[in-house]
């Protein structure tokens, strides 16, 4: 982690966290935008917008940060096929994968603080979503757009 800010720390531990939960095998997971050749099947996308820091420094002479941001998050599910039977599944999928990035959301909520190496980050939520769907050759598309607000304590070196 920088000296500046934890965003890129807390994306890293993120990915990793959720490359580790089981019903997430198969779907990739990216802190920056990809290409829609590349991106699959199912993929689940942090960090594709700008991303917003505020700090306030409650200490003097600067001792601790605390910082908020905003994250926007993508879900995407491409699934074959037509009907209203394909865009249940795909709507279905889409919202699973959103309820594991819930679930590990609120492993950093105020009440289960995790401690990373340099940094806490004491309220961690989804604050907005989208919800949109297409037809795409031979299939169903479903896009789920959400905003994760985080807010961090970090100690700069």
């Amino acid at each position: 982690m920088g000296a500046v800010t934890t965003v890129g720390t807390f994306l890293d531990a993120l990915v990793t966290q959720l490359t580790g939960v089981a019903g997430l095998s198969g779907v990739a997971i990216y802190t920056g935008p990809v290409d829609h050749l590349s991106i699959g099947d199912e993929a689940i996308c942090f960090a594709v917008d700008p991303v917003e820091c505020d700090w306030r420094y409650r200490t003097l002479p600067h001792v601790e940060v605390f910082e908020t941001y905003r994250v926007k998050g993508r879900i995407w599910i491409v699934k074959a096929g037509g009907g209203e039977t394909i865009i249940k599944a795909a709507r279905d999928r889409a919202l699973a994968l959103l309820e594991y990035v819930v679930d590990e959301l609120a492993a950093h909520n105020t009440s289960r603080v995790a401690t990373y190496a340099a940094f806490t980050v004491g309220d961690c939520r989804i604050s907005a979503l989208t919800l949109e769907q297409f037809v795409v050759d031979g299939g169903r598309d479903c896009r789920l757009t959400f905003t994760v607000d985080a807010e961090a304590t970090f100690v700069p070196a």
